[in-house]
């Protein structure tokens, strides 16, 4: 009996020091981050997100363009911190592999509007996210979006300087 004890001990000590499989499949990997990049989103940390970035990342946006390399896609998330509390929610996230597509929701003042964010992950980093709308915008559009989104945050720069 001791020696069956003695045996038994020796299999639970051992079994503590083999390799433990690895915790995570590409697959996880993928969702995992497109998570982190949503949780970041909902608590408007844009800029944060450039962690999840690959040094040569593509991110696309139908108003404000191709943003290339992890710098310009970093500068381009942060300029929407501060643009207001849940102006993005994520409503569903799929992944199959590496890749995936974020079905999300802008909400502007008196407006909702469903878009998807098609990316890619490598490596445990965003390579190609591009968000697609349902209506293509004019170009005359675009601009006005833009005016008015700067204008917006200009308005609550003003705001916090006064405050």
């Amino acid at each position: 009996m001791r020696k069956i004890l003695i045996g038994l001990t020796a299999a639970v000590a051992l079994a503590g020091c083999q390799p433990k499989p690895e915790a995570t499949t590409p697959e996880r990997d993928a969702k995992a981050v497109m998570e982190a990049f949503w949780k970041n989103t909902d608590a408007n940390r844009f800029g944060a997100n450039g962690a999840l970035l690959a040094d040569d990342i593509v991110f696309i946006d139908p108003i404000w363009g191709r943003h290339e390399g992890k710098e310009a896609a970093t500068r381009f998330l942060a300029q929407f911190e501060g643009a207001g509390d849940g102006c993005c929610t994520l409503d569903r996230l799929v992944t199959d592999g590496n890749v995936g597509w974020a079905f999300w929701t802008l909400h502007a003042p008196n407006d909702e509007q469903p878009w998807v964010g098609v990316y890619q992950v490598k490596d445990g980093k965003i390579v190609f996210y591009q968000d697609i709308h349902q209506r293509v915008y004019s170009a005359e559009e675009q601009a006005a979006h833009k005016a008015a989104f700067k204008q917006a945050q200009d308005a609550k720069k003003s705001a916090k300087t006064r405050g």
